[in-house]
Parts: structure tokens; sequence; C-alpha cells
């Protein structure tokens, strides 16, 4: 089996923990910005079991991130 190596660092340095995460919050963002928009808090649910509580901050159009497992 030949790999090309340039490609596999490239894949690896992709797929890290927060890009993963990003994906996850870019795909519901509409989701995300309705109950935020509602004055709600919004639960994650990450695949390794963590929940993240999104909430909006005293300070306009910032997001407050809590990891709690």
């Amino acid at each position: 089996m030949v790999a090309d190596l340039k490609s596999l660092s490239e894949s690896l340095r992709e797929s890290t923990p927060e890009n993963y995460l990003r994906q996850i919050i870019r795909a519901r963002k509409a989701e995300i910005e309705s109950t935020l928009a509602r004055g709600g808090v919004f639960l994650l649910r990450v695949p390794d079991g963590r929940q993240l509580r999104i909430a909006r901050s005293g300070k306009p159009l910032e997001v407050a991130v809590e990891v709690t497992q």
C-alpha cells in the first residue's frame, strides 16, 4: 500500500478535535442561533460524551461556552 505522506499529514492536521467541534457547530448554527435569540441555552452533546452548554454572555453578540463532563 502506497500512501502520499503530504496528503496524509494534511488530513491528520485537519482532523483535530477542535476542527470537528467547529464542523458540528457550523452544521447546527441556525438551531443554535434560534435558541439563543429566544433567550434559551443550547446543550450540545459531542460523541466523546461531553456536553457543551452554549448561552449568551452579558455582552452583545458573544457566546459563552461551558464544557461539562
